[in-house]
């Protein structure tokens, strides 16, 4: 059998089917957008910034293909810096707008840093993974890549906006997996992430549920334990008691077990549990809610959970038609906040149905596909770990989004990847899915 030979022309390496879901999911987006800013008081401007990006976004995404993705790897330090020193940059120089000090002008125009952070983030990354090939499975990497990311996610925890350092969390778990870790190495850091964003959504339960709590109560108890006083210090000396008593027993037993792990455990999530206190601590009011509409929705109808039920209201009145672009009762009589940003999948859902979120969802699974394969077919470990990077971090916001307006998940101020309107998003995606067409197209060796 002869072997297989490179296509010739830069148009004959292009994933056409990956360029063909993009597109399809740009046209229904923007559509969708169109639709659910109409009735907006700056439905001018808000059409001008769109276009605007849009057209910066695809031709970002052309230019990127053409050049090799490898110069990323050459000069991973550079875009290190030059990350630290924009979100840097975004604290002194950023405006601020609905609590969040996160954007930068230019010109007319406003730029989220935090956005084009996350994806240097997987360049920066990869090429520290695939450095350290060889000690993968040693838990000091798993800690130096978290050590990687750290000054980033502090500096955007910093604007405060913890949903886009939210983000971080399940790309670096999917990089790590992918790039070969210890399956209890990543158990540990998912379980940091899930015990960090428990706190606040714990504490918030029993506020709500039981705001005039007996003393010794359980609901007092935890409502203590999150309030950095003598019970979260009994807690913490609990997890290293438990931990000491599990590696003595292990030892009687004769059970072969890494001693390192019953330190770092309770390490692991004492740390956690010290960053969920502080997370909660200076949580504002909005932030606040926003928890209270997922772990107590009937609690305050007209105000914390007034977006997620109609979001939901919104999504169920659609049907499996929907009731047509502009006709939405919910979007277009204003019920509907945030509907061509944060809340654009139950305008879909209203004015396209169940049929118009399908081929959204459907849309999203062949990006994702094709994404899988440019990793499965990238001529070297960087482009693979890149695209695992991308992968991981577009289903994770895709399922966040989606998952808040149906009331699944917290609601998050996390756009939809090219569906919700706004530029930063719109062309920072873009760009990095150039990336992944881009390290398809190099998959010879030769090329």
């Amino acid at each position: 059998m002869s072997p297989m030979r490179a296509p010739s022309g830069l148009a004959g390496r292009i994933d056409w089917t990956f360029v063909a879901a993009v597109a399809a999911l740009l046209l229904t987006g923007t559509l969708a957008m169109l639709s659910a800013a109409s009735t907006t008081i700056y439905y001018s401007s808000i059409l001008q910034k769109h276009f605007i990006a849009l057209t910066l976004g695809i031709i970002l995404f052309a230019v990127t293909v053409a050049f090799n993705y490898q110069i990323f790897q050459d000069q991973s330090k550079v875009l290190y810096g030059f990350t630290l020193l924009l979100m840097l940059s975004v604290l002194v120089l950023g405006t601020t707008s609905r609590g969040h000090r996160a954007w930068l002008r230019l010109g007319g125009f406003s730029f989220q840093p935090a956005e084009l952070a996350r994806v240097m983030v997987v360049l920066v990354l990869a090429d520290f993974l695939d450095k350290r090939a060889r000690r993968i499975n040693d838990f000091p990497t798993v800690l130096m890549a978290l050590a990687v990311a750290a000054p980033v996610m502090a500096l955007i925890l910093k604007q405060p906006d913890y949903s886009t350092a939210l983000t971080f969390l399940p790309m670096i778990t999917g990089m790590l997996f992918c790039a070969g870790a210890d399956v209890l190495h990543l158990f540990l850091v998912f379980g940091y992430g899930a015990m960090t964003l428990s706190v606040p959504l714990v504490y918030t339960l029993f506020s709500v549920r039981y705001p005039a709590a007996l003393p010794g109560s359980l609901p007092a108890m935890v409502l203590a334990t999150s309030k950095m006083g003598w019970a979260t210090l009994a807690l913490i000396l609990g997890l290293f008691t438990v931990g000491a008593l599990a590696w003595r027993l292990t030892t009687w037993m004769r059970v072969q077990a890494k001693p390192h792990l019953f330190l770092a455990v309770p390490l692991i999530l004492s740390g956690a549990l010290l960053t969920g206190i502080a997370i909660n601590r200076q949580l504002k009011g909005y932030q606040r809610n926003r928890f209270v509409a997922f772990v107590a929705p009937r609690s305050d109808v007209q105000g914390a959970a007034y977006n997620v039920i109609q979001s939901k209201v919104a999504l169920g009145s659609g049907g499996v038609w929907g009731k047509g672009l502009f006709s939405g009762t919910q979007s277009q009589l204003g019920f509907l906040p945030e509907r061509h940003t944060d809340f654009i999948f139950a305008n879909v859902g209203e004015e396209m149905g169940f049929l118009g979120t399908a081929l959204i969802l459907g849309l999203y699974m062949i990006i994702l596909w094709r994404i899988v394969t440019a990793a499965r077919l990238a001529r070297d470990r960087y482009g693979y770990l890149v695209c695992a990077g991308l992968a991981s971090m577009l289903a994770f916001v895709m399922a966040l989004n989606i998952g808040m307006c149906v009331g699944l998940m917290p609601v998050a101020g996390i756009p939809l990847p090219l569906i919700s309107y706004g530029g930063s998003s719109l062309v920072i995606n873009l760009w990095s899915l150039g990336i992944v067409a881009n390290i398809y197209a190099r998959r010879y060796a030769l090329l």
